[in-house]
């Protein structure tokens, strides 16, 4: 709150800032008491932009009545049944982007939302147009990260067709009634994995990735940016066909098995861009290959403490919960009439995590 702000409220309440009645609200926030009245009883309309303004000084103040004033506004907001598709559940970054995206909806008073979230067992296409279609069942818009596949796009037109849009997060999706996206830079990322890679894996050898699957947009591009830059440098380093995890640590750790036998010692660094950290690590922990540099995306407890041991060397972390907060904060934005927020690309900027300050 602004100076001039506080010092009305202080000169209304008679310098006894415990005393918050409407008077010293209503001086406070710069309008008639009766204002104040009409919000707090409901009985007669106030403009929503009024209501906003003198929520925002009743929470500085610590006004008694800021709860009534919230739901005053929740009464008056669009009301919106918002589905979540996510990743499996089994991924613990996944699971806490779904808590806090339920947490954001929750706390939101221009939209009266509804939060409705599935989790894919498996990122195949299949599985994934099932999810759709029933979200769209139960829900006025859908946000999803799912894999840019012909089926999963065609789907996702049909929704778009019959009244229900999708929102794609983390990953995008190639077809021309999803334009938007809530996600990070991909190709920064991929670029900035393989600066490290570059500086950590030594001046020569084999370097493999492992991925979530042929069809995770961002996956493909962080790989891309992932080659290019070692290209561009003229490097030494050869990198090896990517292999999949299938998004599980199980798949993650076959392909580290397949990339050991294929490169032998020759193979100096991993770049797990999907899921499967944790697998991958074990593999290399069971084959005693503690000399290779890994590079991954995912942030957990457990890949937190392979951090701060050494048996990973940088993780390049997808903001998720950041992620979660944009895309509902552009699903109210469309559930209030701005239809082209749905559209729009939004960056959140990935984080860089070492041993040092993880």
């Amino acid at each position: 709150m602004r100076s001039e702000g506080m010092a009305r409220f202080r000169e209304a309440a008679g310098g006894d800032v415990d005393r918050i009645t409407h008077k010293a609200l209503a001086a406070t926030c710069g309008v008639s008491v009766s204002t104040i009245d009409r919000i707090m009883t409901g009985r007669l309309p106030v403009k929503r932009a009024t209501v906003e303004q003198v929520l925002e000084v009743a929470e500085h103040i610590g006004f008694h009545g800021v709860a009534i004033i919230r739901s005053r506004l929740r009464t008056e907001a669009p009301a919106c049944r918002i589905g979540l598709l996510l990743n499996t559940r089994e991924r613990r970054t996944f699971l806490d982007m779904a808590h806090h995206a339920q947490s954001i909806a929750e706390s939101r008073h221009d939209i009266q939302a509804r939060l409705i979230t599935r989790h894919l067992t498996s990122p195949d296409p299949d599985t994934t147009v099932a999810a759709l279609l029933d979200l769209e069942r139960q829900c006025d818009v859908i946000a999803c990260h799912c894999i840019d596949h012909p089926k999963v796009r065609s789907a996702v037109q049909d929704l778009a067709h019959r009244g229900v849009p999708a929102l794609p997060v983390i990953s995008g999706l190639t077809c021309e009634t999803t334009p938007g996206l809530i996600a990070s830079n991909e190709m920064e990322l991929g670029r900035t994995a393989a600066w490290f890679m570059a500086r950590l894996a030594g001046p020569e050898g084999c370097i493999g990735l492992v991925n979530g699957g042929a069809f995770f947009h961002n996956q493909q591009t962080e790989e891309e940016g992932f080659r290019a830059f070692l290209r561009e440098r003229d490097s030494r380093l050869s990198v090896l066909p990517a292999l999949s995890s299938d998004e599980c640590d199980i798949g993650a750790a076959r392909a580290v098995t397949t990339l050991l036998g294929q490169a032998g010692s020759r193979l100096r660094g991993i770049f797990v861009i999907g899921g499967g950290l944790e697998g991958a690590v074990a593999a290399l922990r069971d084959a005693r290959r503690s000399d290779i540099c890994v590079v991954g995306n995912e942030l957990t407890e457990t890949t937190r403490a392979m951090l701060k041991s050494g048996q990973v060397h940088v993780i390049l972390e997808h903001p998720g919960l950041e992620i979660m907060a944009g895309a509902i904060s552009a699903i109210a934005e469309w559930a209030s009439g701005a239809e082209q927020s749905l559209w729009i690309k939004r960056e959140f900027p990935f984080r860089v995590l070492l041993s040092e300050n993880c």
